[in-house]
């Protein structure tokens, strides 16, 4: 499985970090080990980028970001290199 994952960072209505992601493996997924630990990196990769953004702030703006389930990539790409 060599998915990328398109995740918009931004924040919920009262200010909390928030992650829309897409391209999650849907309903009846069949997985192997390896891709559910690279699906789970995959997430944590997100979670930490999501909490270490600002969210409050009069110049904030939500951002659209690329995440790689391969098994070399580890960084977060930008959404427009995905």
């Amino acid at each position: 499985m060599d998915k990328t994952l398109t995740v918009s960072l931004s924040r919920t209505f009262d200010g909390a970090p928030l992650a829309v992601v897409d391209n999650l493996p849907g309903g009846g997924a069949e997985l192997r080990p390896a891709q559910l630990r690279a699906l789970a990196a995959a997430l944590q990769r997100i979670a930490d980028d999501c909490e270490a953004r600002p969210v409050k702030g009069r110049h904030w703006t939500p951002e659209k970001r690329s995440y790689s389930m391969g098994a070399d990539k580890t960084a977060a790409l930008p959404a427009g290199l995905a």
